[in-house]
């Protein structure tokens, strides 16, 4: 693709010839122009003769065109290391406090953090990685960060030996609210989209209230989303030692608690891979169809299911499978850059102005 910057500087190509035109009358009204008729011997040699002119009509085309800046695009590929977005959501209510191990020194919350310890440590350092951590409400300990020092600090946060008071204040609640820890990861990644591309607080709070009570067959996502690809790198890894119910009573409407089952197909449909990590085996059957079903329009999802106690090298082996699940790929994108051809230009109209004084110096001298 050639395009021309200044397109109207060309039309100074047309006063050229005028500008010859009237050297050449200015030199037969000055100088002598019967030297052919009296001797060929006394007439100037071709470069002589012609040299000056063409170096000066050289030189004005050239700078012309440098004025002009004629530029193409040149397509070349290049291959990068896919960059994932993911979001860790952790369990920390009460109960997350009870024996983990055989030995019974490690509570299950100490264990399953130090899987994501883990899980973060494998992660490439292009992987944005967020982190929410949720009991009877969910709460953003830290947004989607490449920062891995920074996710640690936040990690320890969620430690019961650091007694911070979102630690206190999380594994004060009895109940497990999945459902919207997991809304609150999607909205994570609504808030990464270019500006344009976001949605509002109004439409984002209607968008939550359509995923309230009964199971919906067909999610009906905004128009702004669909042309979002989501399903690019994208994944939530959750962890709980709740049973995961779809959430659709009264009760949990009147909450504002979305259907887990519904936000479960709005994160398949947007193409978004979902993995849940679920001690004892807590999952309803509805919520374990809706993970683990293969469609053409789902992303792929599964459920790790760990025993009561288990050994921390277990869960790093779950993280372990997750992360090669989600192993960054090395991918291609042909990109155009434009070249521009004034520098080049120049130079010649340069070499032919260097030129042109040379011949004016070495055959015209007083």
């Amino acid at each position: 693709m050639t395009e021309i910057q200044y397109p109207y500087a060309l039309l100074l190509l047309f006063l050229i010839p005028a500008i010859i035109h009237l050297k050449r009358r200015y030199r037969s009204k000055t100088g002598f122009s019967g030297v052919s008729f009296l001797s060929r011997e006394l007439e100037p040699g071709f470069v002589k003769k012609y040299g000056t002119t063409f170096s000066g009509i050289m030189f004005m085309i050239f700078s012309v065109l440098a004025l002009a800046n004629i530029r193409y695009s040149v397509f070349f590929e290049k291959t990068y290391l896919e960059s994932k977005w993911i979001m860790i959501v952790q369990d920390l209510s009460g109960s997350m406090n009870r024996p983990g191990d055989e030995s019974g020194e490690l509570t299950l919350g100490d264990i399953s953090l130090e899987g994501v310890k883990a899980f973060i440590d494998m992660r490439h350092k292009d992987d944005l990685i967020g982190l929410i951590a949720f009991s009877s409400y969910a709460k953003l300990i830290s947004p989607p960060t490449f920062d891995k020092a920074i996710l640690r600090q936040k990690l320890n946060l969620l430690n019961r030996k650091s007694d911070a008071i979102i630690f206190r204040e999380l594994t004060a609640g009895g109940a497990t609210n999945a459902s919207y820890a997991a809304w609150l990861a999607l909205c994570a990644f609504f808030m990464l989209l270019p500006q344009e591309d976001q949605l509002s607080f109004e439409e984002l709070r209607d968008f939550r209230h359509s995923l309230l009570g009964e199971t919906v067959r067909n999610i009906a996502i905004p128009d702004k989303l669909k042309k979002i690809k989501f399903g690019h790198g994208m994944a939530i890894v959750l962890f709980t030692d709740g049973r995961i119910e779809a959430g659709r009573d009264e009760q949990d409407v009147r909450k504002g608690l979305p259907n887990f089952v519904n936000v479960v197909k709005l994160i398949q449909k947007l193409g978004i891979r979902f993995y849940l990590i679920v001690v004892s085996g807590g999952v309803s059957p509805g919520v374990r169809d809706a993970i683990e079903s293969q469609g053409a329009d789902h992303s792929p999802g599964r459920i790790f299911y760990m025993p009561r106690k288990f050994h921390p090298e277990r869960i790093k082996a779950v993280y372990k499978s997750i992360h090669e699940m989600e192993k960054n790929r090395l991918l291609s994108k042909i990109f155009e850059k434009k070249k521009e051809t004034r520098r080049m230009f120049g130079c010649i109209a340069m070499i032919f102005l260097m030129l042109h004084c040379f011949l004016r110096v070495t055959f015209f001298r007083v």
